[in-house]
């Protein structure tokens, strides 16, 4: 028989075929693997051993989130220097502060450890353990970032607020000093 002829009648099979084409039956193929791997047991030892592996894969993953060293040391000492260097710098140092807290969104708890863990922050600790020791200190130390800043916030502003007076004060005494006359006798007048 020709090669051709061979050829034909292969084709003429496969269309007889009651599964259909071969893209058919990969796609039924398919749909049968999604529907056993959904909860149902597998039919052949192969893909049993597939979805244990599978399984044992994720939770060796799980483990490792969270049993993860933490690597955050030596960033846990400058936050510390920061911290006791806040009076003598002025509160220069607690730019730093913002600065580890930047980088920690950015590259995680495993090399920025948060407010209050860097106290008892040690080598090979792991990042579960470094919060469990430190969860009274994290509100502690939260507390005490929004106070500072309110306060530098404050100082900021009258830095630049007494620097402005003297400056409109020298450029138009004559205005300044009759709006504070004017301004005294109003309010003696209206008793406030």
């Amino acid at each position: 028989m020709p090669l051709d002829d061979e050829l034909m009648r292969n084709q003429t099979e496969t269309a007889s075929d009651p599964a259909g084409s071969s893209a058919e039956r990969a796609g039924v193929m398919r749909e049968e693997q999604r529907n056993n791997s959904d909860g149902s047991q597998s039919s052949d030892l192969r893909s049993a051993r597939i979805s244990a592996m599978r399984k044992e894969k994720s939770g060796l993953k799980g483990q490792l989130a969270t049993e993860q060293k933490s690597l955050s040391f030596e960033t846990s000492k400058l936050l510390q220097s920061a911290w006791r260097s806040l009076i003598p710098s002025f509160g220069t140092s607690f730019l730093y502060v913002y600065v580890h807290l930047f980088l920690q969104q950015i590259f995680g708890k495993k090399l920025f450890a948060p407010l209050g863990e860097e106290w008892l922050d040690r080598p090979n600790i792991t990042i579960k353990a470094r919060e469990r020791m430190s969860r009274w200190l994290k509100i502690l130390e939260n507390f005490g970032v929004g106070c500072l800043s309110i306060v530098l916030l404050i100082a900021i502003i009258f830095a630049f607020a007494v620097p402005a007076l003297i400056v409109e004060v020298v450029t138009n005494p004559l205005r300044t000093f009759m709006k504070t006359i004017l301004e005294g006798i109003w309010s003696f007048l209206s008793g406030q």
